[in-house]
């Protein structure tokens, strides 16, 4: 009788244990309160007493990642909004811990510093990748400044085929703010990692999220503040892009509205937005602003400044090369970001990135730079000594079959090869499944 109840509250744990998890996961990765999977009956187990309401918190806005690298705080503040209304529908008694966390978070005022907040994506053996993204899904002309659902299924595909990359020279086109090449650094022993991307602020961000991640001991993945922040420069110029987030925030609403060829749900707190953009293609506003009178104007210039950009990296991190467009992490010389303008390169590119597998998630969105894309595929997959069988996996949401389409022809009318590959099986991440993401190999004759 004894052995069976210890087995039964063994199992009741395990069980809350599991619900804590998969809650947490989910809040540390900012999915919509509306589409967590918390059903009511997982919420009654998990709020039953106050100690239980308590680990709530310790495993959410409470967190240990929480606390270093904060979600938004509109969405800290949606969750308990929501956690309180179920407290409440369920007849529970709420814990005092729980209002005064939520009093906490409603006393603070959001301001530009919240622009920019934290997406901690958990790995299978548990580490996190932290990304530091915009809060909006379209931010100075670009969506490069978050991450989309095609970066996390191909992320979850390189988890599943390790090998198709070990000991490989990979490139990525498009990196964004890194999470496919995170992941593939973590989970891959690779040769080496470019990350390539042609938009100034997308570059900056991705420089910190790759110190965050890969310059600095996973164990505890932080960085002290001093080190994040960097130099006076650096901080003058996380200073402009939040200033500037904070005031295109409210009027690039309508340009993004108008802007075209790229198309998703987007969700922000309990809010469905819709928006049409091109994450290479500017926005137009009517945004002008001044420099603070401490501020040095080429900073200002620099970010907006997408043709010739010249990395603003960390000097304790990255070594410049001449040009001034590829940066070499110091901890881990394997790893590089290269600026790379799909319709300014020459031939001389494919020869300084020196790609084996050629990796890009989401670039297939606008018919009028498939053909510098492709072109550039076709120059990387060229066959070169000792390198006779590269290949490129491109993951894409198909929101727009004629886009698709276009691409496929391109592909087909440079002589390159492709095929549909199978997808992830595992679900390691969450994001939107229910428009299709499709993986295509592609390869050189």
């Amino acid at each position: 009788m004894a052995a069976s109840c210890d087995s039964k509250l063994s199992c009741r744990r395990e069980h809350v244990d599991e619900l804590l998890d998969r809650l947490s996961t989910q809040f540390l990765e900012m999915v919509p309160i509306r589409k967590m999977k918390w059903k009511d009956e997982e919420t009654a187990v998990l709020v039953a007493t106050a100690q239980l309401q308590q680990r709530v918190l310790q495993a959410t806005v409470l967190h240990p990642v929480c606390r270093l690298h904060p979600p938004a705080l509109s969405y800290r503040t949606t969750f308990m909004k929501q956690l309180v209304h179920k407290l409440e529908q369920l007849g529970a008694e709420v814990c005092d811990e729980v209002y005064e966390t939520y009093t906490d978070l409603l006393m603070q005022r959001e301001d530009e510093e919240d622009m920019l907040c934290y997406k901690n994506y958990t790995l299978p053996w548990g580490e996190k990748v932290s990304l530091q993204e915009s809060v909006n899904l379209v931010s100075q002309g670009t969506t490069g400044l978050s991450t989309w659902q095609a970066a996390q299924h191909l992320a979850e595909w390189v988890l599943e085929n390790p090998d198709i990359l070990r000991e490989k020279q990979v490139v990525e086109l498009g990196c964004g703010l890194g999470l496919t090449g995170v992941v593939v650094c973590r989970a891959c022993s690779i040769q080496s990692y470019t990350f390539t991307d042609c938009h100034a602020q997308v570059l900056f961000l991705l420089a910190k999220n790759i110190e965050r991640n890969l310059a600095l001991p996973c164990a505890d993945n932080r960085l002290a503040s001093g080190a994040e922040n960097g130099c006076a420069r650096e901080r003058k110029m996380m200073r402009k892009i939040k200033r500037q987030l904070s005031l295109t925030s409210d009027k690039t609403d309508g340009a993004a509205a108008s802007a075209s060829d790229r198309i998703s749900n987007h969700d922000v707190g309990d809010t469905e937005v819709e928006v049409m953009t091109s994450p290479t293609k500017s926005i137009t506003t009517d945004l002008e602003e001044k420099p603070e009178e401490d501020e040095d104007v080429s900073v200002s210039e620099d970010i907006g400044n997408v043709a010739g950009v010249r990395l603003e990296v960390s000097a304790a991190h990255w070594d410049l090369d001449e040009t001034g467009q590829i940066a070499t992490l110091r901890a881990d010389p394997s790893i590089r970001i290269c600026y790379l303008n799909w319709e300014q390169c020459q031939d001389r590119v494919a020869e300084q990135l020196e790609a084996d597998v050629i990796l890009g998630a989401d670039v297939v969105y606008d018919p009028s730079i498939i053909p510098s894309l492709v072109c550039l595929l076709r120059q990387l997959l060229e066959p070169g000594p000792g390198k006779p069988n590269k290949k490129a996996f491109i993951a894409s949401t198909v929101r727009n079959e004629d886009t698709r389409d276009a691409f496929l022809i391109a592909l087909s009318s440079e002589g390159l090869s492709y095929s549909v590959v199978e997808g992830p099986q595992e679900v390691y991440f969450h994001y939107e499944r229910m428009v299709p993401i499709e993986i295509l190999e592609i390869t050189a004759p």
